[in-house]
């Protein structure tokens, strides 16, 4: 197919605009340098002859972080047939540990490594240049027009965000479809995501000297009570939904972040930990938000302490069901990739629960591999970028084709 030939002799372009990205340390939080990624991303949108605006996402719902939310939408064409497109630009802090520069976008051995590669910068370069090798090889069709969106703030979730949530009027006014490039491997259409909690408990103490430290209300014995036992409290029962990673097929808990005490030699009375929970589909999330409350006031009860419980995110399983966008991206695959393609859901969440929720068609197909996504010498096949504008190219012709 001429497409093919054309992605493959652009190879190099599409690898350089993927560095270009990853060398823009975009983290967040705190929200670094999203001015400077989107006047670089609305400078090529223009130069592949999108029109362009961009919708400042609301403050109020960042809460991690701070500065300018820019969200940047691209238009092309005036077809019926409406096909929109979202990736993230935030990325999460690349940490300590690399074996290369985090922001240095290196290629080698058939990689491109670099905090983003996977999660999701090559998503982004994969949906501008779906489209952009379709109008090179001039088989773009006449019924379609194509929107871009690129957001930040995904990393940071919430049940609002100053990202994809600002947007959904956007959607809703001009996209019958949406294509979300996130990672989730590009052998697999995924179609949705597990639940999850997020919420930040904080406890409260009383200070005593650490020379008779009865006296005192200890809130690290009871935070390191709480965390055992939240740990403690996951049931062994496998989802029987395809789940990718196969880990994700199990309910799972993590303690992220403990912040506690001001001296060496001083009981603290103040002590605070982050929780993220992970539900699986047969997991009730009422049922499961009670477990926990129930746990915290049990510790409370045992050790004096109170607490403070701040749940900031909560989400059901995501599923969307439009066969017709799973059906284009099956036929896809099995051409480019020469696989037969897994439908899933992914064990992180991502921002498609807000275009689901307004009933908007949707599915999320990415280069990306997700058991990469915020790792350690993160990287990204330049096979699976190349094959995935391949697929998403001919995504957007089938789509098209019956309509």
């Amino acid at each position: 197919m001429i497409l093919d030939e054309i992605v493959e002799a652009s190879k190099d372009e599409i690898v350089e605009f993927l560095k270009q990205l990853i060398r823009i340390p975009t983290e967040n939080p705190p929200g670094l340098n999203y001015d400077k990624i989107i006047s670089v991303l609305r400078d090529k949108l223009e130069e592949f002859g999108y029109k362009t605006e961009i919708i400042e996402g609301n403050k109020e719902f960042v809460r991690f972080g701070n500065g300018n939310r820019p969200n940047l939408v691209g238009y092309l064409g005036n077809g019926n047939v409406r096909i929109a497109f979202n990736g993230h630009y935030d990325v999460v802090p690349a940490g300590e540990g690399w074996s290369i520069n985090p922001y240095e976008g290196i290629e080698k051995d058939g990689k491109v490594y670099g905090r983003g590669a996977s999660d999701m910068k090559s998503g982004i370069v994969a949906q501008i240049y779906a489209v952009e090798m379709l109008k090179r090889a001039k088989l773009l069709p006449s019924n379609v027009k194509i929107i871009q969106t690129i957001v930040p703030d995904e990393e940071t979730v919430g049940n609002k965000n100053a990202g994809t949530y600002c947007l959904r009027e956007i959607y809703k006014k001009n996209a019958d479809y949406v294509i979300f490039t996130e990672p989730t491997g590009p052998d697999n259409i995924c179609n949705g995501h597990r639940g999850a909690i997020w919420a930040v408990v904080k406890i409260y103490g009383k200070k005593s000297h650490g020379g008779f430290p009865q006296l005192g209300i200890d809130a690290v014995k009871a935070v390191a009570i709480m965390i055992e036992r939240l740990y403690s409290s996951l049931s062994n029962i496998t989802s029987k939904y395809n789940i990718v990673p196969e880990a994700g097929k199990k309910p799972s808990i993590l303690v992220g972040t403990v912040k506690c005490g001001t001296w060496v030699n001083t009981v603290a009375d103040y002590c605070e930990f982050s929780i993220v929970r992970r539900l699986i589909p047969e997991e009730r999330i009422d049922e499961v938000r009670e477990s926990i409350l129930r746990l915290l006031r049990d510790v409370s009860s045992e050790t004096g302490v109170k607490f403070d419980y701040d749940e900031f995110y909560a989400v059901d399983t995501v599923v969307s069901e439009d066969g017709r966008l799973i059906d284009a991206l099956r036929k896809a695959i099995r051409e480019v990739r020469g696989v037969d393609p897994n439908v899933v859901l992914s064990a992180g969440t991502f921002d498609i629960r807000f275009t689901v929720s307004e009933g908007i068609k949707s599915i999320n197909y990415g280069p990306g591999r997700i058991e990469l996504a915020h790792s350690t010498d993160e990287f990204v096949y330049v096979k699976d970028l190349l094959d995935s504008i391949k697929a998403l190219g001919r995504v957007l012709l089938e789509v098209a084709k019956g309509s």
